[in-house]
């Protein structure tokens, strides 16, 4: 048993993809890539659990206008990896009982990709 909550926090490029927040409160590997492909919104870039650049591509592409249609092929064949990012982790530590919280700004090839998706509309 897995529970898994999520929300979009922020659609992007015309409602082609969003920014999605997850919050784990159990779980196991690829739990959120697994679970996305599940509900039928895989991460985009992951190729592995149905989010593949063709897929991604032609998703953006069918809810945009043809003028951005060559922006969003070179946005997407940037892309070397899912977009999935751990902004924030956090847990109580076993021994002591604190209550741990980590946050960490996404990398910048993902920053990039989100920049350049805000700007498609």
């Amino acid at each position: 048993f897995v529970l898994l909550r999520y929300r979009v926090v922020e659609e992007l490029a015309g409602g082609g993809c969003a920014v999605v927040e997850w919050r784990l409160e159990t779980g196991r590997t690829h739990q959120i890539r697994a679970h996305a492909k599940f509900i039928g919104f895989p991460l985009l870039g992951d190729d592995t659990y149905g989010g593949s650049k063709n897929m991604a591509l032609s998703l953006l592409q069918s809810r945009n206008p043809r003028s951005y249609h060559d922006e969003l092929l070179q946005i997407v064949g940037r892309l070397e990896r899912p977009c999935l990012h751990a902004a924030t982790l956090g847990f109580v530590h076993p021994y002591t009982g604190e209550e741990l919280s980590f946050h960490r700004e996404p990398p910048g090839d993902f920053a990039e990709i989100l920049h350049q998706l805000r700007h498609v509309r």
